[in-house]
């Protein structure tokens, strides 16, 4: 049905608005955003798509290897197929390694590695809606869909009060 304002419209110029850019959005443990409503939970995949990092499955990995970091390829590879827990996990992990262009490994590397991915992965908002309901550290993971190991990382970081004020 047509209005009687449909002939106005038709002088009126519509440009797309503009797109926003993605590392404006609000994510949780990229650039000391808070623990907020208005923040979403760390994802990796965005993460790495920020920071132009090229994600590679490949199914050819050493079998003890389930993601890796090459600095001579500046691409994060990952073994296909992963529980999701261990792919987003790895996936932080290995993300760290790129931020700090880690060539090879060491002992401190891999413990600032899974250090600030625990602190990426895993909001104080979160592990405290679990208060009162369970105490079962890997089912609590499993909610967070993080793993065992992160899980373990962040309460050992909590208890030596070594987490970052976020």
């Amino acid at each position: 049905m047509a209005s009687a304002y449909d002939d106005y419209w038709d002088d009126i110029e519509i440009s797309e608005a503009p797109e926003t850019h993605r590392g404006m959005r609000l994510m949780y443990g990229i650039d000391r955003v808070r623990d907020s409503v208005c923040a979403a939970d760390y994802d990796p995949w965005a993460h790495a798509e920020m920071l132009d990092l090229p994600i590679v499955f490949r199914d050819d990995l050493p079998e003890e290897v389930v993601a890796a970091f090459s600095s001579a390829h500046q691409a994060i590879f990952v073994r296909p197929n992963l529980h999701a827990a261990v792919e987003r996990c790895a996936l932080a992990h290995e993300i760290v390694h790129f931020e700090h262009n880690d060539v090879g490994t060491n002992d401190l590397q891999e413990e600032r590695a899974d250090r600030i991915a625990a602190q990426r992965l895993i909001r104080r908002s979160r592990l405290e809606s679990f208060h009162g309901i369970t105490e079962d550290a890997g089912l609590i993971a499993l909610e967070l869909n993080v793993t065992e190991k992160i899980m373990r990382t962040w309460v050992r970081l909590h208890r030596t009060g070594r987490l970052t004020a976020r």
